[in-house]
């Protein structure tokens, strides 16, 4: 009987990690970001729509028609709100939820934590940095959160003031991207939001601890519990 090796099945269990966490690539490092700029939180405050995240080339499913609300809140922390929709026949899924500032003093970007009230009590908050916007118009935002003393769970997002970017702005943000995202797993997919596709949204109306989605996300302690249960056989 041949034995299937540890690793192989270590790296199919993450794979199952990687499909929980919204479109995140497994990685061994984070990139390093020089932006310099004095973060305005009052200024980021109010409505964005995600025009474009990192491909996941695992995922079976993506979340379009996302939308995020940012109020800001006490201390530079943020209260969310998004809506997103799977498929064109499917209905708005809402969450809610709060972005702590990580880092502000001698910080050179914006560093928050995110929790969503989707989030499974077991999981960490999601590192989030801020790493460009104008404010107006587009914001780029990266996480890349440590799933244990090896690797790393690496996703970006480009968010913009409407549902698709100015045209002004493209070329800008596309030099951006393809400065500082420069491995071959950095492939980036628009997100829809035509309205044939997209179902009208009430985002900014939903209640900060309103009903999130239904589906169930892998805890990274249950993710570990597996790889030792693996480990013992």
């Amino acid at each position: 009987m041949k034995t299937i090796p540890f690793w192989m099945i270590a790296m199919a269990y993450l794979c199952c990690a990687i499909a929980a966490a919204h479109g995140s690539i497994l990685t061994t490092s984070c990139l390093p970001f020089e932006e310099d700029y004095n973060f305005k939180e009052d200024k980021f405050d109010g409505t964005w729509y995600e025009v474009r995240r990192l491909r996941d080339p695992n995922a079976s499913q993506y979340e379009d028609c996302v939308v995020m609300n940012y109020k800001l809140g006490e201390k530079g922390s943020f209260v969310i709100r998004e809506s997103y929709q799977h498929g064109d026949e499917g209905e708005p899924i809402y969450r809610s939820g709060k972005a702590e500032p990580k880092v502000f003093q001698d910080a050179r970007i914006p560093k928050f934590l995110e929790r969503f009230n989707t989030t499974d009590p077991a999981d960490p908050d999601t590192s989030i940095d801020i790493v460009a916007t104008d404010y107006s118009s587009y914001a780029v935002v990266y996480s890349c959160t440590s799933i244990n003393s090896t690797h790393h769970l690496e996703s970006a997002w480009v968010l913009s003031r409407q549902s698709e970017l100015a045209k002004n702005v493209v070329e800008l943000v596309n030099l951006f991207l393809e400065s500082r995202f420069t491995r071959p797993d950095h492939k980036w997919r628009a997100t829809i939001h035509t309205a044939d596709y997209c179902k009208p949204t009430v985002v900014e109306q939903l209640p900060v601890h309103g009903a999130g989605s239904s589906s169930v996300a892998l805890s990274l302690p249950i993710l570990l519990l597996g790889l030792l249960a693996v480990k013992l056989l």
